[in-house]
């Protein structure tokens, strides 16, 4: 039986064409893949309307048992990421939109949410990564090039 030998990979400097490779990224060599948004991303599993009223919204959280979700707009499209933080005010009975148990026909569209940017799916995951940081995001909505949800960044994968 013969050893096996791996085929040594050759490293290039950043920004040299490598044939057949594109151009040679900083800390990668020839056959090394990058790591991009869609090689870590979860895909999109709850989503709800804009229009869906506030009540609705708190209620899909606490039945889902997760801390976010994916808000669509009236065209199908990415409008955001809805937290249970950024629903917390709405919990409270003292809130200016709530009389007594009902919040006044407020829709999801209407409060604060995170809107964008969002990553797309050929971002380097490292570079996603520092957007997240920056931006303090603990999921980050990934989108196709016409805007629709193509999955979530949680920050752990990141």
């Amino acid at each position: 039986m013969t050893d096996y030998q791996p085929f040594p990979v050759k490293p290039f400097s950043p920004g040299q064409h490598v044939p057949g490779h594109g151009t040679a990224v900083a800390g990668t060599a020839v056959g090394e893949h990058r790591a991009t948004v869609q090689d870590r991303m979860n895909l999109p599993d709850l989503q709800i309307s804009d229009d869906v009223l506030i009540d609705t919204a708190i209620d899909i959280l606490r039945s889902a048992h997760v801390g976010h979700m994916l808000v669509r707009g009236h065209d199908g499209r990415c409008a955001g990421l809805l937290t249970s933080a950024q629903l917390g005010p709405y919990r409270r009975g003292d809130h200016p939109y709530r009389r007594g148990n009902d919040i006044c026909s407020t829709s999801v569209d209407d409060i604060v949410h995170d809107r964008g940017p969002f990553a797309h799916a050929s971002m380097a995951a490292d570079t996603a990564a520092t957007a997240m940081r920056i931006r303090d995001l603990e999921a980050w909505p990934v989108v196709d090039d016409d805007g629709y949800t193509v999955g979530l960044l949680p920050r752990t994968r990141a």
